[in-house]
């Protein structure tokens, strides 16, 4: 007997959105090297990676540039992007986030500003769409659901005749990334904390 069909679907998420992908973007993020090092508390990191996702997909949805990936009506995936031009960090947003870390890390103040800073400086100044965050389901990942929705941006980001750029906490995605055009730039250390790899792909 044949299984139902898959209907999927990929669209900009809507605020009715935002609490579901939070979160399932911290569901994904969880064990994450980056988010353990931020968060290293396991007891509170899902809590806490979901308050920070909801800060940034509210940003990007401000932005038009957070989308999320639903299978028979179910979200299975969602992305995080800043559209060139646009800091997903600016101001209050940055301000939140902040305040979220210092007050899970009281003593870890100048560790923190000090990694969160080093990714601001490294970060390319020339103009590109920005892969901030992409997650997946943890019961889903292999399905080809974080490869479907990065590309849908990728598409766009083609039509314009722009470069793209993310940063890789997590080595094992690096393989994903460079089926998709992305190349290792430079790695990024965390202090007393995990390398980050910044990725770039060039205009195709």
């Amino acid at each position: 007997m044949r299984g139902l069909p898959v209907a999927v679907e990929i669209r900009l998420v809507e605020s009715a959105d935002v609490q579901e992908l939070s979160g399932l973007l911290a569901r994904a993020f969880e064990e994450d090297p980056w988010m353990s090092w931020m968060f290293q508390e396991p007891k509170f990191r899902a809590t806490l990676a979901a308050a920070w996702m909801k800060v940034e997909i509210q940003c990007a949805r401000n932005m038009g540039s957070s989308w999320l990936s639903l299978e028979n009506g179910e979200v299975v995936a969602g992305s995080i992007w800043a559209p060139p031009g646009k800091d997903l960090h600016e101001g209050n947003t940055f301000r939140q986030l902040w305040y979220l870390v210092l007050g899970a890390n009281p003593g870890r103040a100048d560790e923190l500003l000090k990694g969160l800073s080093k990714i601001g400086e490294m970060h390319p100044k020339q103009p590109h769409y920005y892969l901030n965050t992409v997650g997946v389901e943890p019961e889903l990942v292999g399905r080809g659901h974080g490869g479907d929705i990065i590309r849908h941006t990728l598409d766009h980001a083609d039509q314009q005749k722009k470069p793209c750029y993310l940063e890789s906490s997590s080595e094992r995605n690096i393989p994903l990334y460079e089926r998709l055009g992305f190349k290792i730039i430079h790695g990024i250390e965390m202090p007393d904390g995990p390398t980050m790899w910044g990725m770039w792909r060039s205009i195709s």
